[in-house]
């Protein structure tokens, strides 16, 4: 038996390297490809599907939303509805099919993402999205109503200041970091006893100990242990690739360059409701990584 197992292996074995050395033969057009080609090979029906994509729309709508005649759209539509994508409904709505509407979302996502990196192109070519999981930059998206603010020759700490701004008005506070800034245990001190925001960090051992050397060590412990300050402390062993706070009402996003230094000079910022949801997304994966502490 142990013989007639060795020889299968080797038949199987002089199967796959034939199967391997065999000439690569370019297929057909698929109905996969066909339906790629139908929903993002022409500007026109993209942004169909994706008009479609906020409901059902008559004829004229086409005319005045996309500017192009009567024609041009009924020659677009059809294309759609051979595709299976669009459909007319009994009162000539035209609407997308279940088909299209996964489709148009799909799209509709890769448009963003698309817009996010091309508009930032340079801050994105340059900095390491280690710190991004997977799941986070497939929905990187989210970020498109979100703004590059960047120091300037004449204001090096316009930054800085606008960040330490945005924050004073801020309720509840969700800040990832591996970079210690002298300015920030104070500030938080005031944000906690002063203005009793709900804040929650988490930081790498590094970090934390630079905290606690600058910070008033029972202040901490007081606020930790209260139940009338809301605050909690959380560290991390591994090194964090992205500097970020995400609060009830703005996401300010850092990060490291690709040699490995942090981007002082440069934040995403957003007040848009799905890049917060974004970032507090972000904060949740880095605070399963993560061991509270108690001083």
């Amino acid at each position: 038996m142990e013989g007639d197992t060795t020889n299968e292996h080797i038949n199987i074995g002089n199967q796959h390297a034939s199967l391997m050395s065999m000439p690569y033969k370019k297929t057909k057009p698929t109905v996969f490809q066909n339906t790629i080609r139908l929903s993002t090979c022409s500007q026109l029906r993209s942004d169909i599907l994706i008009s479609l994509n906020r409901g059902r729309m008559e004829l004229r709508d086409f005319r005045t939303e996309l500017g192009v005649s009567s024609t041009t759209a009924i020659h677009a539509l059809r294309e759609l509805e051979k595709g299976n994508l669009v459909f007319q409904d009994e009162d000539r709505n035209y609407a997308l099919t279940k088909i299209g509407e996964v489709i148009a979302l799909k799209l509709a996502d890769f448009i963003d993402a698309i817009e996010v990196v091309k508009t930032h192109e340079d801050f994105w070519l340059t900095h390491d999205l280690s710190g991004i999981p997977h799941s986070l930059l497939e929905k990187i998206g989210w970020l498109k109503d979100s703004a590059l603010l960047e120091d300037t020759a004449i204001d090096i700490f316009k930054v800085h200041k606008n960040f330490v701004n945005l924050l004073e008005d801020a309720k509840k506070i969700r800040g990832i970091s591996s970079i210690f800034v002298p300015d920030y245990p104070l500030l938080f001190e005031k944000l906690i006893l002063k203005k009793k925001a709900d804040v929650e960090l988490v930081v790498t051992e590094e970090v934390l100990n630079k905290m606690l050397e600058m910070a008033n060590q029972k202040m901490l412990k007081d606020a930790i242990e209260d139940e009338n300050f809301k605050l909690k402390l959380y560290t991390v062993k591994e090194g964090i690739n992205a500097a970020f706070t995400v609060t009830d009402y703005f996401l300010s996003f850092g990060m490291f360059h690709v040699g490995g230094t942090y981007d002082y000079n440069r934040d995403i910022i957003s007040y848009d409701k799905k890049a917060i949801e974004w970032g507090m997304e972000l904060f949740k994966f880095y605070l399963k990584q993560a061991e509270q502490v108690y001083l």
